[in-house]
């Protein structure tokens, strides 16, 4: 017994005096999560920033692309219902109502054919459970809505030239 106390002891005092020890050696704080634009969101090593410029969706995702934020900044994929949730409080948190988020439409062979602007795999039902319609309308951009209305349907299809605020996404820096 006193052989494995004398042994963990040894080891807790290799911990504390080693210079492998991240902050141990320069006295720094360990961050705990990747950073962000202030006044954007943080979730899962992504960064989420909402641009209050009413502009059409196609210049929206041409916006986010040319903000720095990096090569894979686009306007806002949701690809789960958590991601939704988390991205309408943030919406709700800065009283956004209507914002382009990055799914368009392209006509294919009399359909409408869905997908983010980033090229992420779309799957079906969204994140609150409605689809997509495939029939032919001028309405080929998808804006988030009622954001602030918890029981109301959370995106509606729109003309991609109509104006909104938007919601780029992109990965975090470390």
């Amino acid at each position: 017994m006193g052989q494995t106390v004398y042994l963990g002891l040894c080891l807790l005092a290799g911990l504390l005096l080693s210079p492998f020890v991240e902050g141990a050696s320069n006295a720094t704080v360990v961050e705990t999560r990747a950073r962000c634009p202030a006044g954007s969101l943080y979730y899962k090593q992504f960064c989420y920033q909402l641009v209050n410029s009413y502009v059409s969706w196609h210049l929206a995702e041409v916006t986010c692309q040319g903000m720095n934020y990096g090569p894979e900044a686009h306007l806002a994929s949701l690809l789960s219902s958590s991601e939704g949730k988390i991205v309408s409080s943030y919406l709700n948190s800065k009283s956004a109502s209507n914002v382009w988020i990055g799914l368009e439409a392209t006509r294919e062979n009399g359909y409408m054919s869905w997908g983010w602007s980033d090229a992420s795999a779309l799957s079906l039902p969204l994140w609150d459970g409605r689809s997509l319609s495939t029939s032919v309308s001028a309405n080929e951009c998808i804006a988030m809505t009622n954001i602030l209305n918890s029981n109301a349907l959370k995106w509606v299809q729109r003309a991609c030239t109509d104006t909104l605020p938007f919601l780029c996404k992109f990965k975090a820096g470390y």
